[in-house]
């Protein structure tokens, strides 16, 4: 069965979005990171990651605020970016029930999108998978793999 980003998704926004316990503080932090939750809410990631961003530049250790910018970046795609923060986030509050979800579930997601990505590119080229020990001959050249029937 293909994964489906888009069925995890509301999952991810879900655990992503609720209030974790350290605070960011009042003034400019909060409100940029309360008003990338609500563009978050309405599918605005990019409106979301722009915030989160600004959130981290005056709170840069705050884990609230790393976790939903490793969601936001997951959501677009750059899953190295993803788990750097999720980590960061994970050391910032080791204990965090939240985070710790949110990245498991990162975790297993990325892990068989990279297996599966392997796997399309050995079926693509069929000579990567070939041992290293054997000569790059054409077909009718290269060597059988059992020996010849006398």
């Amino acid at each position: 069965m293909p994964l489906r980003p888009r069925r995890l998704l509301p999952l991810f926004l879900l655990l992503a979005l609720l209030p974790l316990r350290t605070s960011v503080g009042r003034g400019e932090g909060a409100e940029q990171l309360d008003f990338g939750v609500r563009a978050a809410k309405k599918g605005l990631w990019r409106e979301a990651l722009f915030r989160w961003e600004k959130a981290r530049k005056l709170a840069p250790d705050n884990s609230r605020v790393l976790n939903n910018l490793a969601v936001a970046y997951e959501t677009n795609g750059d899953f190295e970016k993803a788990e750097e923060l999720y980590k960061e986030a994970l050391k910032s509050e080791p204990d965090n029930r939240d985070i710790k979800q949110n990245y498991e579930l990162f975790s297993s997601y990325y892990r068989e999108l990279r297996s599966r990505k392997e796997r399309d590119q050995a079926k693509e080229s069929p000579a990567a998978a070939q041992p290293a020990d054997k000569p790059d001959l054409p077909p009718e050249q290269k060597t059988p793999d059992a020996p010849p029937s006398p």
